[in-house]
């Protein structure tokens, strides 16, 4: 989770999750760089929740609250669903393991309502209390990469035991909008579900973070991205993903992503793309 420069020496390791982590967890993943200079970065909307445990000095971010002051100051970190971008940065040299979460995962690992880390980044002590400060010390005292993702693997399934049951009617839902590539209309999902929308949005606002209108546009600019990452031109992979005509997809790519469609296109192959 950090930008790498020229003369950068990086390197990544990548873990797998427990078969009964399998709609938990996304991905484990470890990063070094060091041997460059300080660095933004810029994280885009997207539908995952990471955890970020540092092994080194910590990062700097930047929600959109924070323009124009002072970015947050945080070592180990919890990020919730954004609908905009956050930069992030580090201060020449940056140790992490990143394990991202599914929101409906996020919601029974961490055990509080989603809404509460909606567009916000917050200390992993502030989210998992001791446990999260055990977790921190456990896995900087390991080793090895496998050692660290063997230690955060076995205490999310401790905390999936204890973990409040899954809400089945978001997590139907929330499928059909995915299916959908973000394009099915919300006010029929809260008339299948035999729920106003005002309930719709009070039971994704706990479950997931944000409204699922919300929710609908970045599954949509995550198509986007998958479509242009796989080589489509963006007039093509607009018209794929429902985007009314250019100017809609600018507005949308500008909103969730701080960045024209050219930009996009340009840096989309890159997990984190450097901050412009």
């Amino acid at each position: 989770m950090a930008g790498v420069s020229a003369g950068t020496a990086a390197g990544f390791a990548v873990g797998t999750p427990d078969p009964s982590l399998r709609d938990i967890v996304l991905r484990y993943e470890g990063f070094t760089v060091s041997g460059g200079g300080p660095a933004i970065f810029r994280e885009v909307a997207c539908t995952y929740v990471p955890i970020i445990i540092d092994l080194d000095q910590g990062w700097s971010v930047s929600h959109r609250e924070h323009v124009g002051s002072a970015p947050l100051r945080l070592t180990s970190f919890v990020a919730g669903l954004t609908d905009g971008p956050v930069l992030v940065g580090h201060g020449g040299s940056a140790r992490c393991l990143q394990v991202d979460l599914t929101p409906l995962g996020a919601r029974r690992i961490l055990g509080l309502p989603l809404a509460e880390l909606a567009n916000r980044s917050v200390s992993i002590e502030a989210v998992l209390g001791r446990d999260g400060a055990d977790l921190v010390q456990r896995i900087g005292d390991a080793a090895t990469w496998q050692e660290r993702f063997s230690i955060v693997d076995a205490a999310l399934v401790r905390r999936l035991h204890d973990a409040v049951d899954l809400d089945a009617e978001v997590a139907w839902s929330l499928e059909r909008i995915v299916a959908s590539s973000g394009n099915l209309a919300i006010g029929r999902l809260a008339t299948e579900l035999g729920w106003s929308h005002r309930k719709l949005i009070a039971r994704y606002r706990d479950a997931v973070g944000l409204p699922p209108k919300v929710v609908a546009r970045i599954v949509r600019f995550e198509s986007v991205c998958t479509r242009l990452r796989g080589g489509a031109g963006l007039a093509v992979a607009a018209a794929e993903c429902g985007y009314f005509d250019q100017a809609h997809l600018s507005r949308e790519v500008r909103d969730l992503a701080g960045i024209t469609p050219a930009e996009l296109q340009r840096t989309v192959n890159s997990v984190q793309d450097p901050a412009v």
